[in-house]
């Protein structure tokens, strides 16, 4: 799997307007395309930060998005979002859901 994060400075007052965009109108755009997972999103309303990730089967999945990535940046920056740095293109290293317990095997040597 691979992720395309994106990180937003955004005044507070248009905060709620960019969340919208991006689960309105951003993630549906997103779900047209071939190996799409997930999007999320991570908010910090006091620092007016926005962090989005988009989930993607395969590299070539993601990178064949590309075109809508631009564009929901283009849509983001209209309604006063900067975009911090470049997006970031990650692949998954390991997940692990909360309720993992891990077993120890102890080996007496004799």
């Amino acid at each position: 799997m691979y992720a395309r994060i994106g990180t937003f400075d955004v005044p507070p007052e248009q905060l709620d307007q960019v969340i919208s965009l991006f689960q309105d109108t951003v993630v549906p755009a997103f779900s047209k395309h071939k190996g799409f997972l997930r999007y999320t999103a991570y908010v910090s309303r006091d620092r007016g930060r926005i962090v989005g990730v988009s989930c993607w089967e395969t590299l070539t999945d993601l990178e064949e998005s590309g075109g809508t990535g631009a564009w929901a940046r283009e849509e983001a920056a209209q309604r006063g979002a900067q975009m911090v740095g470049e997006p970031q293109v990650l692949e998954l290293a390991f997940d692990s859901p909360a309720n993992v317990v891990i077993e120890h095997t102890i080996i007496e040597q004799l």
